[in-house]
C-alpha cells in the first residue's frame, strides 16, 4: 500500500520551504533525513565521537532506513501543520 493510500493525504501537494516549493513527499523526506542526522550528531556527541574526523560512524543504509520509517510520520506531521495554518478562524 502507497503511502499516499495509507495516510488519505495527498503526497504530490506543493509546499513552500524556505524559498524552495516542493512536493509534500520531498519535504517529507528532506524532514527525515535531516532528523536522521540529528540523531546521529546526538548519540554521536553521548560517545564522544568526532564526526569530523572519524568516518566509521557512516552506514548509509541504516540512514537510508531511517528515512523510509521516518517519511510518513514527516508527511503526517507536515500536512497537520499545513491545515493547522491554512484552516479558516473560528469566530
Amino acid at each position: 500500500m502507497k503511502i499516499e493510500q495509507a495516510l488519505n493525504i495527498d503526497t504530490k501537494r506543493k509546499v513552500n520551504v524556505g524559498s524552495e516549493d516542493m512536493s509534500l513527499y520531498e519535504a517529507a523526506r528532506w524532514s527525515a533525513l535531516i532528523a536522521g542526522l540529528d540523531v546521529i550528531t546526538k548519540r554521536a556527541g553521548q560517545l564522544k565521537i568526532d564526526l569530523d574526523k572519524d568516518k566509521n560512524w557512516l552506514k548509509p543504509l541504516a540512514l537510508q532506513k531511517y528515512i523510509e520509517e521516518e517519511t510518513p510520520v514527516a508527511i503526517a506531521e507536515i500536512n497537520q501543520g499545513l491545515e493547522c495554518t491554512t484552516s479558516p478562524e473560528l469566530d
